[in-house]
């Protein structure tokens, strides 16, 4: 075996995925980082949506003083 095989099969062993079905969420340190996690993308989100709104309504109007 080499260090490679070692490596992806420890990686393997330790995280499956960032998905929300393939975390373990019985222990509460997973609870609380991944309910951080999603929040702070979720406010990532919403401001650019937001940010995304904005900009075409300003797009949209006739008279715009920059």
């Amino acid at each position: 075996m080499y260090i490679g095989e070692f490596l992806c099969a420890g990686l393997s062993r330790s995280l499956a995925s960032l998905l929300p079905w393939d975390i373990p969420w019985h222990d509460p340190s997973h609870t609380v980082f991944f309910v951080a996690f999603y929040s702070a993308l979720g406010v990532i989100g919403l401001g650019l949506l937001v940010a995304l709104a904005r900009t075409l309504r300003n797009l949209g109007e006739k008279d715009v003083h920059h």
